[in-house]
């Protein structure tokens, strides 16, 4: 009788065990499953504005212009904008006021603690910062880069330039830097020009970039961009 009570209590005992072994694994595969769903969300670029919503034209052909909003990715962030949307909220498809119907851009920075100053680049690639080569654009002719800007209230301090992607130690970089410098944005829309002339387009991962800094914005700021061309 002893015997027989000692073989059921070792069978209930290895039974428990296996059930609670199961129960450990699945719950870790849980884990697993929502630990690398995370991972998916946080790796997983946003989704870029629809080819449908985009207003111009991506454009490389000889007299045609280059839409920069279709060709290039605003990707690039630095300063303050290196933690994300913490600092800097971009809206690439706001509708609200757009120089060119149905779309703007639309930016607010909010100075960070550290660094003082943020910026993005729009790139031909993703976050290229020089592992990718750039684009050639030398043999299409574009003399000039245009864009509309605007400010929220007026007064904003932003600095614009195209190229300047030259990263120690990577394999590629930009062929040119052409830097527009501070300009004070007004509230009504107004059109501003970097010049091109001379420029070597041969290799052009940072097509546009615009740069903020808290000493000139104590308080942040919120300005628009528009109709960003390469013509």
């Amino acid at each position: 009788m002893n015997k027989l009570k000692t073989r059921t209590g070792l069978v209930l005992t290895t039974v428990c065990v296996f059930v609670l072994f199961l129960f450990i694994s699945f719950c870790s595969n849980q884990d697993d499953k929502q630990m690398n769903q995370r991972k998916g969300e946080i790796r997983q670029p946003k989704e870029k504005v629809s080819q449908e919503e985009m207003k111009g034209q991506v454009g490389e052909k000889k007299g045609e212009p280059l839409d920069v909003w279709a060709k290039f990715t605003a990707a690039g962030w630095m300063g303050d904008g290196e933690y994300g949307e913490k600092y800097i909220q971009l809206a690439e498809a706001w509708k609200e006021n757009p120089h060119s119907a149905p779309l703007c851009i639309r930016i607010t920075y909010t100075p960070g603690p550290k660094k003082g100053w943020a910026g993005i680049y729009w790139q031909n690639e993703p976050d290229n910062w020089g592992d990718e080569p750039g684009d050639n654009l030398q043999k299409i002719g574009y003399k000039k880069l245009t864009f509309w800007a605007r400010g929220e209230n007026g007064g904003e301090v932003v600095e614009f330039k195209a190229g300047g992607i030259n990263a120690p130690g990577k394999a590629y970089r930009d062929s040119f830097e052409v830097n527009l410098g501070k300009v004070v944005l007004e509230k009504t829309w107004k059109q501003f020009t970097i010049d091109l002339e001379g420029q070597d387009l041969s290799s052009v991962i940072g097509g546009f970039c615009w740069v903020a800094s808290r000493a000139a914005n104590p308080k942040g700021l919120t300005f628009y961009l528009d109709d960003i061309y390469y013509k």
